[in-house]
C-alpha cells in the first residue's frame, strides 16, 4: 500500500511536471514545422529524417515558452488561474526550471544537428520565448507580436530544415502570424481582470474592451485579406485553396470577429471566441498546405 501510493503520488508529480509545457500546444508546433517543410520541399518525401527532427526541435521550444512562460506568470496566476500547475503547487519552481533547461539542451542539440543555421534560427527563438514572459509581456501589442512571431517561426523552421523558404511560405508564415496576433488580442481581452490586478500593461488593461475587439476586427480583416490576395495567387491550385480555406480558416476567424463585437457577455464572447480559434488552428494549418 505504501508502495502503491509512493508510485501514485510520483506519476502525478511527472503528469504535472509534463502538463506545464502544454503537450497540445508543443504537438501544434510540431505540425506548423511539418507544414513549414512540407510546403518548402520541392518533392515529397524529401529531408524527411531531418523533418522529423525538425517538429521534435519546435516542440521543444514551444514547450520552453509555455513552460517559462508558467514559471513568469505565477504572480497573475494565483489571482487568475490558480489551477495552473505552478500556482497550485502541484509542480515546484525548481521543479519547472529543471523541466526548461532539459528541453532548453534537448532543442539546442537537435538544432546543432540540423545545422549552424538551424541553431541560430532556434537561439533567437527560445530567447524570443524568454524575452516575451521576462520583459515584454508587459507591453501593448508587442508581447503579443512576439508570441505570433515566435508561432510562425515553428512553420519557417521547417521550411528551412525542408528546403528553403520560398514564397509560399512566408505566405504560410504571414497568416499563422495574424492568426495568433488575434488569438492574443482575445487571449488578453480574456485575461484582463487577472492581469490588472497583477498590475501588467496590455491593450485589454490600458485601453477599453473595445479597443481590443476592434484590434481583433483589423487583423482578421488583414488576415482574410492576405490569405485571398497573396494565398491565391502562390498556391498551384488556387480554387483549391481557397474552397479549404475558407470553412477552415476564413470563417472561423470572421465568427469571432461577429461574436466579440455583437455579444454583450464580454466573459462569454471571448470565452466562445477563444475555442472556435483553438478548434481552427489544425484544419487552418491543414488548408496552408495547400498553397504548395
Amino acid at each position: 500500500m505504501v508502495h502503491s501510493a509512493s508510485h501514485s503520488g510520483t506519476g502525478q508529480r511527472i503528469v504535472a511536471a509534463c502538463s506545464i509545457v502544454r503537450p497540445i500546444t508543443c504537438a501544434l508546433a510540431a505540425l506548423s514545422a511539418a507544414c513549414g517543410g512540407y510546403i518548402a520541399a520541392d518533392s515529397p518525401g524529401v529531408g524527411r529524417g531531418r523533418g522529423v527532427l525538425a517538429m521534435v526541435c519546435m516542440a521543444g521550444v514551444m514547450g520552453v515558452a509555455n513552460a517559462v512562460n508558467d514559471i513568469a506568470d505565477l504572480p497573475a496566476d494565483r489571482i487568475g488561474k490558480p489551477w495552473r500547475p505552478i500556482a497550485s503547487g502541484r509542480v515546484d519552481v525548481r521543479t519547472a526550471r529543471l523541466v526548461v533547461l532539459a528541453l532548453v539542451v534537448l532543442t539546442l542539440t537537435i538544432a546543432a544537428a540540423l545545422g549552424p543555421a538551424e541553431t541560430l534560427f532556434a537561439s533567437a527563438l527560445l530567447s524570443l520565448a524568454f524575452a516575451y514572459s521576462y520583459r515584454l509581456k508587459d507591453t501593448i501589442l508587442v508581447g503579443n507580436l512576439v508570441v505570433a512571431v515566435v508561432s510562425c517561426g515553428t512553420l519557417l523552421f521547417g521550411a528551412l530544415v525542408c528546403g528553403g523558404m520560398p514564397l509560399r511560405s512566408w505566405v504560410a508564415a504571414g497568416t499563422v502570424l495574424l492568426f495568433v496576433v488575434g488569438y492574443e488580442i482575445v487571449k488578453t481581452l480574456q485575461d484582463r481582470d487577472a492581469d490588472s490586478k497583477a498590475g501588467l500593461r496590455t491593450l485589454a488593461t490600458v485601453f477599453e474592451p473595445g479597443t481590443s475587439v476592434a484590434a481583433y476586427i483589423a487583423v482578421a480583416a488583414v488576415l482574410c485579406a492576405a490569405v485571398c490576395g497573396m494565398g491565391a495567387p502562390v498556391s498551384s491550385e488556387p480554387s483549391l485553396f481557397l474552397v479549404c480555406v475558407a470553412p477552415f480558416l476564413i470563417a472561423p476567424v470572421c465568427s469571432c470577429a461577429y461574436i466579440l463585437w455583437s455579444w454583450p457577455d464580454r466573459d462569454r464572447s471571448t470565452a466562445r471566441s477563444l475555442l472556435i480559434l483553438r478548434l481552427a488552428w489544425f484544419p487552418g494549418l491543414f488548408s496552408l498546405t495547400l498553397l504548395k
